[in-house]
């Protein structure tokens, strides 16, 4: 599967004017301000732009945080997550315009480097309590009002407890932004039938992967997705990349084993993409 990438960060603008897992507007949001209600969210989209920045929750439990960011500006952009005790936009600058990114006050988590125009990229990571700003720290695009502020509460989310395991050849479920969620975990070897609906906003795709890989933890290359003919996985067939709001069908013959059902699209797959799938004889 090839990816358009530059049709991919587009279609992440349309993600991020209505987020499946929240129901918030970004629009309504500026790098300096937010929309009326506060959204709590650890999937977040945004975009980078002259001069702002823009995302679509402005708090999130503390654990890991999933953002994808589309360059909608003019020029080239980067995305740091900083951990700081300075008031929104007010990070002393140096003489070349930047802060420095070793001041007492900043710790630098992750950052997303410098990249194009009309593209797109995701960043995982894992935040603590606490204030955070985000932001562009290239020359001048600071000051000029590229950062906006999120704040990382305690998690109130609770435990989650083992389902029951569902054994069934005819499977049905759904893709989204970002996960894989299907009605069976299980199917007896033989024909296996799935029906899946892209309930996202942007283009995805699924894969039925044989791998004695752990879940999510298939290796990627530099790319941000993985080497679909590589050692230690299979992939059985596919349903290519579909619009959202659609349903594609796909039936395989599966001999017993372990199986991820997944998005391979670039940085779908770290974003949470995947489901664990066991054929048994």
């Amino acid at each position: 599967m090839k990816t358009n990438r530059i049709v991919l960060a587009i279609s992440i603008a349309v993600a991020s004017l209505g987020l499946a897992s929240c129901g918030s507007d970004p629009s309504d949001s500026s790098g300096n301000g937010g929309p009326t209600e506060v959204v709590t969210s650890n999937k977040i989209t945004g975009s980078v732009e002259e001069w702002a920045v823009k995302i679509s929750a402005q708090k999130a439990e503390a654990g890991e945080v999933v953002f994808a960011i589309a360059n909608f500006g003019s020029i080239p952009h980067e995305f740091l997550v900083t951990k700081t005790s300075y008031e929104p936009g007010m990070i002393p600058l140096g003489d070349n315009d930047r802060f420095d990114e070793e001041d007492k006050g900043i710790t630098v988590v992750d950052e997303i480097p410098e990249w194009s125009v009309n593209d797109s990229k995701v960043l995982k990571v894992d935040l603590e309590v606490g204030m955070y700003e985000l932001l562009c720290n290239i020359a001048g695009h600071y000051g000029a009002g590229m950062h906006t502020s999120l704040e990382v509460v305690e998690s109130t989310t609770p435990p989650t407890t083992e389902a029951p395991t569902v054994i069934s050849n005819d499977v049905s479920g759904s893709v989204s932004e970002w996960a894989v969620t299907v009605n069976a975990s299980e199917a007896k070897a033989g024909d296996v039938s799935f029906t899946i609906e892209n309930a996202g906003t942007i283009p995805h795709e699924f894969l039925v992967v044989k791998t004695d890989f752990e879940v999510g933890k298939i290796p990627l290359g530099a790319n941000n997705r993985f080497d679909e003919e590589g050692e230690g996985l299979s992939v059985i067939d596919e349903i290519p990349e579909w619009a959202p709001k659609t349903t594609g069908t796909l039936t395989v013959k599966l001999e017993p084993g372990a199986y991820q059902l997944l998005c391979n699209i670039e940085g779908h797959y770290a974003a949470g993409m995947h489901a664990a799938f066991t054929v048994s004889s």
